[in-house]
């Protein structure tokens, strides 16, 4: 019963290291992510013509450093983790042009509320309208509701 167990311990330690080296093998065939380092320093540029250098400095330069990690990994032939910082670094650089067109526009709403001047009326414009409302005047004679007055009375 022992030398049972063994050999069944034996052959459960050769599946797992079997699959590990599988798990290995197929991991080097992981295909080199150009496409997400591209979209991610794209990501980046954008960031810097939204301000990020002026507006959001730590989220640009750490999607910055995220990006070259991501090269340097590339060159080590490490494309799992190349991909993910290239992922990072465009998450980074994605922010920073958020916080950058938040900075812009909260900017914009203030420059536009301190010029504001409250609506005043002109200085010459009447205070009552041209027509008076619907109703017919008094001492008119006319039962038309439904035609404007003038001022005076009269259609």
């Amino acid at each position: 019963m022992n030398r049972k167990r063994l050999t069944s311990l034996g052959w459960r330690a050769a599946a797992v290291l079997s699959a590990s080296l599988g798990l290995a093998a197929c991991a080097s065939d992981v295909p080199p992510p150009t496409a997400q380092l591209g979209a991610s320093s794209q990501a980046i540029l954008t960031a810097e013509r939204a301000g990020a250098l002026q507006y959001a400095p730590t989220e640009y330069q750490s999607a910055r450093e995220k990006l070259a990690a991501a090269d340097a990994a590339m060159r080590a032939d490490e494309r799992t983790r190349a991909r993910r910082l290239a992922e990072e670094a465009q998450v980074e650089a994605e922010l920073a042009t958020v916080r950058s067109q938040r900075a812009n526009a909260q900017q914009a709403a203030s420059a536009v509320r301190s010029t504001a001047v409250p609506v005043a009326p002109y200085p010459n414009a009447p205070t009552t309208s041209a027509t008076a409302p619907l109703l017919p005047p008094v001492n008119s004679g006319n039962t038309s509701w439904n035609s404007p007055r003038t001022l005076e009375g009269t259609p």
